[in-house]
C-alpha cells in the first residue's frame, strides 16, 4: 500500500513501514516523535554458488525476500514462479536484488539451492537462493521478518512455511508484504519497487 503524499505543488508516493520497534510495555518505541521500526538484522549465508552473502551485499540495494524450500510441492512452486517476474521486470537494474532463504537448511545444500535456481532461470547476481544454519535461519525468520513458526511437540521450532514476499527498503525496513502466490499481489509488488525507487530519486533532488 503507498501513500500519496502531497507538497510544494508536487505529488508524490511513499510506501508505509512495518513492524514498529516497541517498549516494554508493549507501546510503539517514538524516538524524537518519530516511531523506529525495525530492521532486519545481520546474516552470513550461503549461496547458490558456494559465496557468503551478508547483509552488506544488499547495502544500498532494494530487495525481495522470501522463504522457500526446494522440496516443497505446494506454494513454493507458485512463489518462485511468482518471483521469476520480478527478476525479469528488474534484470537490468542493479539496485534490485531477491533473496530467496531456505526453511529445510539439512536438505537444500548449496548443490541444491543450484539445481532448483537453474529451473527457473535465475541470475545468481541478481537473485540470491541462501542456506546455512537452521537456528540463524530461523531466528531471521521470526525476529527479523516476523514470520509465524510451527512448533515441534517439545515446544522447539520446528519450520517456517510462508507464502509472503517481503519488500525491505536500502535501510533493511519492511516497506510491504505480498501473497506470493497471486498474480495481482506481485504485481503491486512490482509496482511498488518502483514506487520505492521513485522516493528515493525524489530524495536525492
Amino acid at each position: 500500500m503507498f501513500l500519496l503524499l502531497k507538497g510544494l505543488g508536487t505529488n508524490r508516493y511513499d510506501l508505509r513501514y512495518y513492524y514498529p520497534e516497541v517498549t516494554d510495555e508493549g507501546e510503539a518505541l517514538v524516538q524524537k516523535g518519530d516511531t523506529v521500526f525495525r530492521r532486519v538484522p545481520d546474516f552470513k549465508l550461503t549461496s547458490q554458488e558456494g559465496k557468503t552473502v551478508t547483509q552488506h551485499d544488499l547495502d544500498d540495494k532494494i530487495y525481495v525476500a522470501n522463504f522457500i524450500f526446494t522440496s516443497c510441492q505446494g506454494i513454493c512452486k507458485k512463489m518462485t514462479s511468482q518471483m521469476t517476474r520480478v527478476q525479469d521486470r528488474f534484470k537490468n537494474d542493479p539496485s534490485v536484488k531477491i533473496v530467496s532463504y531456505t526453511v529445510d537448511p539439512e536438505r537444500d545444500s548449496v548443490e541444491t539451492l543450484h539445481q532448483y535456481a537453474s529451473l527457473y532461470n535465475a541470475d545468481p547476481k541478481m537473485w540470491y537462493f541462501l542456506t546455512g544454519p537452521k537456528k540463524e535461519i530461523y531466528d531471521l525468520a521470526q525476529h527479523g521478518y516476523l514470520l509465524p513458526v510451527q512448533e515441534s511437540n517439545d515446544g522447539t521450532v520446528d519450520f517456517v512455511h510462508s507464502e509472503k514476499f517481503m519488500l525491505v527498503d536500502k535501510d533493511k525496513h519492511v516497506r510491504g508484504i505480498y501473497d506470493g502466490t497471486i498474480q495481482k499481489e506481485v504485481d503491486r509488488l512490482i509496482t511498488e519497487i518502483t514506487v520505492l525507487q521513485h522516493a528515493y530519486k525524489q530524495n536525492e533532488k
